[in-house]
């Protein structure tokens, strides 16, 4: 469902074309819905994305409002809402898929408004002028003026000439300021600080002092700059306004299931945007299974413009027009039925085995190029009669059956062949050899062959424990205990089940003079029990800590993983021992505990104070003092202490509550305590799939400047803890929700390390401390991925954390 857009006002209702959107609304000449005003300044765009319409400021004006609030970020608009702008109004009306907006101006200072009548809007009676009688000057009384008449003389004199004193003063003492603004006249322009200031042309004359100039210009970033008046007579200052990022948004022709690639970084599926772009030129690629890759370059304007690129996609095929005399003969492109004479096949490029299969004929046989985006029409292929035929059979059956090397199908089967020809006829199946038969028949000749196809086995030995479970393969029961069978080498399922345990499965392709052997060890059912309560403890205040086994594995990412940043240098690390790892991000109600009152940022969004929601604006010296805390509550030993006003972490690490080791977490959060590493948390393909986390999705498009426009988890800013699935160790928010501090000073690795660096705690000193994992204001796929480092020192709406400790 598409919104209608109309405007109502004193001329009546119009509606308004899509393609006119965005919509300016304001007191210029160039804007689409001109009010009553100064004319140029700043204006409100409003537009409509996925049936939403909303407004957003271009520049700074305090005459811009909504509902009687200065109008500053953008606003998603309900009905009824109320747009101001000197004085004028427009009134929202949104009813299911229409958009009305009504324009009254009964407020407006730049109206004329007729004069007011009286009561019955009659026109007053005329009055009557009375003369007034003639008196000579000489009669007027005097005595008065005579008095004062020259004392008043001699002040204004005075004070002009004080006046002139003054101006004088300033006029001589005064710096010429001139302001070069690039690009061109501003929208508006202002100087602020100090007392004097008198423009002059081009220049503008300011005393000595501290200054700020303030410069807007639709299309560009507002300006705000310091500057300082010294004692040069005439200063010079440039201004060079940057131009507002572009939006792109790319379609495919024809439409679909595309990849769009952007600046080397995979983005999503086509359609996909509004994308975010800064002014420049952009690498675009789009990927679609059937059709040639696409590659280009757009120059995207920025100035907060709208652009879409339509690429044009190529077919990767050939469409191969065949016919046949008879007609209804098989069409096989290889190994594969594709049609029927007569018909229109489609060949992806390259070389294909083509054949044309009748009862009762000849097969034809031949060998096509197929070039992408083309036609081709093949004469007439006659088929020629064939007298002769033969029955393959196979033991077993489901033999793929060749004709000289051209695929016919699956025993059994029944071929037509041309007598006095010969023919080797090929036999195989998964798991069996190959053989092949020759064959020569003669006119009117009927015959069979049976092949008998040798099996290619291999020996598997299951080895089980208890000694009474039950061993099946492709789910049949083989025996009970430990097991010896002679397979076939093709895949097969191999299952050990007992009553009351955990089952064992494991695919296996046996090989042909190469034993192997498995062993089963089933889990009961009170042991899983056990060992799910060994893995897992609680904090004094609640909190669920999961133990993470060691293991060896590699930080950082390879060069040619899409979206990689510089400092995700490739080291080897092996962690020596078990760690235990909170499951969930320390939330609002555990960290109030410690210190009360602490808000993670109700200003931005109410949500963000939720008890259960993730604590941020929290520094790193707030998040070790919390651990030191816990670990108090607790009797441990405290893992951080303070030195001359900076908090360190004390080596080794005590038995205490701390932050994860950066090493720690990618192990935990990325690598899964060993289960398989994940580029991202959902996976390795873009976009996020539904629920994969929270991330800055279409619910948080007026809190965050760029979102996953095909993504919604249904959360502006920050959700309780748990809400999205765990990992395979059982964590939850590695991704998404907010990014972590972690116990490590940042700095970024020296490459080309070879040996394992055993459990690194990071440099010793630092600036700033690394910050791990994306949050709900992240949208790229740089910043989605597992290996994406981050740093900081400051608080921040969108970074808390989750405690760790050493295993006993």
């Amino acid at each position: 469902m598409s919104l209608i857009l109309f405007i109502r006002d004193v001329e009546g209702e119009r509606p308004i074309e899509a393609e006119r959107l965005p919509l300016r609304v304001g007191t210029g000449s160039d804007c689409d819905l001109r009010l009553p005003g100064p004319g140029g300044g700043p204006v409100m765009m409003l537009d409509v994305l996925d049936d939403v319409p909303f407004v957003q400021p271009v520049g700074r004006d305090g005459s811009m409002a909504i509902n009687g609030e200065p109008l500053t970020a953008s606003r998603r608009l309900r009905d009824g809402d109320e747009l101001h702008y000197f004085g004028s109004r427009v009134v929202i009306h949104l009813d299911e898929a229409r958009l009305t907006l009504e324009v009254l101006l009964e407020d407006s200072a730049y109206v004329t408004k007729p004069p007011e009548l009286g009561d019955t809007g009659e026109r007053p009676a005329e009055e009557t002028i009375a003369p007034t009688a003639f008196r000579r000057a000489s009669e007027m009384p005097q005595a008065a003026a005579e008095r004062t008449g020259h004392g008043t003389l001699r002040w204004i004199i005075g004070a002009a000439l004080t006046v002139l004193v003054v101006i004088s003063f300033l006029l001589f003492t005064a710096k010429s300021v001139k302001f070069e603004v690039t690009p061109g006249e501003p929208d508006s322009f202002s100087v602020s600080g100090g007392w004097f200031r008198m423009p002059l042309g081009d220049r503008v004359l300011l005393r000595k002092g501290s200054y700020t100039v303030q410069v807007s210009q639709q299309g560009y970033f507002d300006v705000s700059r310091n500057f300082e008046v010294g004692d040069e007579q005439n200063v010079i200052i440039d201004i060079e306004m940057r131009k507002l990022p572009g939006h792109v948004t790319v379609v495919t022709n024809p439409p679909t299931d595309a990849v769009v690639t952007i600046n080397e970084s995979e983005v999503g599926p086509a359609p996909f945007g509004p994308i975010e772009l800064l002014p420049g030129e952009h690498s675009v690629s789009v990927r679609a299974r059937r059709f040639l890759p696409y590659g280009g370059v757009i120059n995207v304007p920025g100035l907060g413009r709208h652009e879409q690129l339509s690429v044009q996609l190529v077919p990767r095929w050939s469409e191969v027009e065949i016919t046949s005399e008879p007609p209804g003969a098989r069409i096989y492109a290889g190994e594969q039925e594709v049609g029927e004479t007569p018909a229109t096949i489609e060949l992806m490029e390259g070389t294909h085995q083509v054949s044309v299969v009748r009862d009762g004929y000849s097969a034809w046989d031949g060998t096509l190029v197929a070039e992408p985006n083309t036609q081709v029409a093949l004469p007439v292929i006659r088929l020629q009669p064939a007298n002769a035929r033969l029955r393959v059979n196979s033991i077993p059956r489901g033999a793929n059956v060749t004709v000289n090397g051209r695929y016919r199908g699956q025993s059994p089967i029944s071929l037509d062949l041309a007598p006095d020809v010969n023919y080797e006829i090929g036999l195989s199946k998964a798991g069996y050899g190959m053989t092949s038969r020759k064959v020569r028949l003669e006119a009117a000749a009927s015959d069979s062959i049976t092949v008998d196809l040798t099996a290619r086995t291999g020996t598997l030995t299951v080895n089980v424990e208890p000694a009474d479970a039950t061993v099946y393969v492709d789910g049949q029961a083989r025996g009970t205990g430990s097991t010896t069978l002679r397979l076939s080498s093709a895949p097969h399922r191999i299952e050990v089940r007992k009553a009351g345990y955990e089952s064992w499965s494991r695919t296996v392709t046996p090989r042909p003079g190469y034993p192997q052997t498995l062993s089963a060890r089933l889990r009961s059912q009170e042991e899983i029990e056990r060992e799910s309560v060994a893995l897992e403890r609680q904090t004094a205040v609640g909190q669920v800590l999961r133990l993470v086994e060691p293991g060896t594995f590699t930080l950082g990412s390879s060069r040619s993983e899409q979206g990689r940043r510089a400092n995700e240098v490739i080291v080897p690390v092996r962690l020596s021992g078990s760690f235990l790892i909170g499951v969930k991000e320390v939330s609002n109600r555990e960290f109030s505990q410690f210190r009360a009152n602490h808000d993670s940022g109700a200003d931005i969004h109410p949500s963000m104070a939720g008890d259960n929601n993730p604590v941020a604006n929290v520094t790193w010296a707030d998040a070790v003092q919390y651990c030191n805390w816990l670990s108090a509550r607790e009797g441990l030993t405290p893992v951080y202490k303070e030195e001359f006003g900076e908090w360190i972490a004390i080596r080794p690490l005590p038995d205490g509550y701390r932050l994860p080791t950066e090493a720690e977490w990618a192990w935990a959060i990325r690598y899964q305590g060993g289960n398989g590493a994940l580029k991202f948390s959902w996976g390795k393909d873009w976009p996020p799939r539904r629920d994969a986390g929270n991330y800055a999705d279409k619910s948080a498009a007026d809190l965050v400047p760029t979102i996953i426009p095909t993504y919604d988890d249904g959360f502006a800013s920050t959700a309780e803890g748990g809400r999205f699935p765990a990992n395979a160790v059982g964590i939850f928010d590695g991704a998404g929700n907010v990014a972590e501090w972690v116990n490590d000073y940042y700095t970024v690795p020296t490459p080309g390390v070879s040996s394992p660096l055993v459990d690194p705690l990071g440099p010793e000193r630092g600036q700033s401390y690394v910050i791990r994992g994306s949050s709900w204001r992240h949208a790229s796929p740089t910043e989605l991925r597992l290996s994406f480092r981050d740093y900081g020192k400051d608080p921040r709406p969108d970074v808390g954390f989750r405690v760790a400790r050493n295993a006993d």
